[in-house]
């Protein structure tokens, strides 16, 4: 009588499946426990969701803490993964067949139920995951929101085809600052930012149109603490700093854009759109029909393409 060997297929936390017979599912078992197995499966599946998904939803991502090769005093790596929600989107078509590209965002509000408006079609036309942390409003520390944001990175790098060159950060206000900071502090994740109405430079800057450099809260704004080190690795990164004409921190944007990014001669270009008050830009302005001079064609560009020139050259 021939005997039928059975065989059952697990997704683990990793990029393939692993095979066991049935006896080896036996022996692990009675090795590790029927409740150890099950939560490996329970997670693996979890895995397995979060990897096939598509549109928008909030996840956790059940693993241990990913972080980078190099890391930065100012970032925070040792967040729970299991402890943190992310807001993710997956355009309709990705099939895992192309590599992607990703934006990290970091938002001054806590939670994220959203993209940004007007942003979702050009995130899906250009090929772009999107995934923001929760928890990572204005109020949080700074190198809480940096971890997030390393840490959101990692975890879609590992779950998604995505293109390395082609992975930034973006963020509205206090978040935008956080996706500037970034292109300090984690370059070789980061190669371009889009920063929605929020800017520091390492050093001060002369005042030509900024009315106060304090913050909200009524903290010195503008700069922040960045070593040689630092700078000289943030020359490689695409900085995209959008402001308009209506919003109350278009001066200090513009002080910082001209008397620092452009005087010291980093990879950096202003948006200052007419009629933008305080907030993440519009569609049209991230990325024109046709533009090669968008923020998104800029970053592409410099592969060309405020989304061109943070992925300029992608």
């Amino acid at each position: 009588m021939k005997t039928l060997k059975r065989e059952c297929v697990f997704l683990v936390p990793d990029r393939y499946p692993l095979m066991f017979s049935c006896g080896a599912l036996i022996l692990m078992i009675r090795t590790f426990g029927a409740v150890v197995l099950l939560a490996l499966v329970l997670a693996a599946c979890s895995e397995a969701q979060v990897r096939t998904r598509t549109g928008d939803f909030v996840t956790t991502f059940s693993t241990h803490p990913l972080v980078p090769e190099r890391r930065d005093a100012h970032i925070s790596y040792n967040l729970d993964p299991s402890n943190e929600r992310f807001f993710i989107h997956i355009p309709a078509d990705y099939a895992g067949d192309e590599p992607y590209g990703l934006i990290v965002f970091t938002d001054a509000d806590e939670t994220v139920t959203e993209v940004p408006s007007g942003w979702a079609g050009i995130l899906d036309s250009r090929h772009f995951l999107f995934v923001a942390g929760e928890n990572s409003g204005n109020n949080q520390d700074t190198n809480r929101r940096l971890g997030l944001a390393v840490l959101g990175a990692l975890e879609m790098i590992k779950r998604y085809r995505v293109d390395p060159a082609r992975v930034y950060a973006a963020g509205f206000s206090g978040g935008a600052r956080m996706a500037g900071l970034l292109g300090f502090y984690q370059p070789e994740i980061f190669r371009g930012t889009i920063q929605n109405c929020g800017a520091d430079f390492y050093k001060p800057v002369h005042t030509v149109y900024a009315s106060s450099w304090l913050s909200t809260t009524g903290q010195p704004y503008g700069v922040f603490d960045g070593n040689a080190e630092e700078i000289a690795r943030a020359r490689k990164v695409r900085f995209v700093l959008i402001t308009g004409t209506n919003d109350f921190r278009r001066g200090n944007i513009l002080d910082i854009y001209h008397g620092g990014f452009s005087r010291e001669q980093f990879q950096a270009k202003l948006f200052d759109v007419p009629g933008m008050g305080h907030d993440t830009c519009d569609g049209p302005t991230l990325s024109p029909q046709h533009s090669t001079s968008s923020p998104v064609g800029l970053l592409i560009r410099i592969r060309a393409d405020a989304c061109d020139f943070a992925t300029e050259g992608l």
